[in-house]
């Protein structure tokens, strides 16, 4: 049995290898890093939370302009166009990830519910808008 619980692990691999999600999270990763004025923001953002996370490790409260700051950085980094692209594609990805989760979880609790991949597509008793119907449990 193991050899064939191995064997559908690497066929599901690669499914999530070829899946449009984590394609479309490289090419935002791509695109973002080559984004100047992206990384310009991650950076600022890094520093800023340093600091912020130094003054609370020190046992000091962080003061009202460093969270002011890391505030005003975040909004920048949430607006910047490049960086917003790759937030969505990450959370396409995870809940894909979060999808195929749910199966498996599903199968080990021998549970009926969530969706099944057949030899005919899927097969849904409990997708939620990321499962079988938009591909998101590693068929089609």
């Amino acid at each position: 049995m193991t050899n064939e619980i191995t064997e559908k692990a690497g066929f599901l691999a690669d499914a999530i290898a070829r899946c449009t999600e984590l394609a479309e999270l490289r090419s935002a990763e791509d695109a973002m890093a080559a984004d100047e004025s992206a990384q310009q923001l991650i950076a600022e953002l890094q520093k800023a939370q340093e600091r912020f996370m130094k003054s609370q490790q020190d046992g000091s409260e962080p003061s009202e302009a460093d969270k002011n700051l890391v505030d005003e950085i975040e909004t920048k980094v949430e607006a910047n166009a490049a960086i917003a692209a790759y937030m969505r594609a990450q959370d396409n990805f995870t809940q894909m990830l979060d999808s195929v989760n749910s199966i498996l979880a599903g199968a080990i609790a021998g549970s009926s519910e969530g969706c099944s991949c057949g030899d005919d597509g899927c097969e849904s008793g409990g997708c939620d808008a990321g499962g079988c119907g938009s591909g998101g449990c590693g068929c089609g």
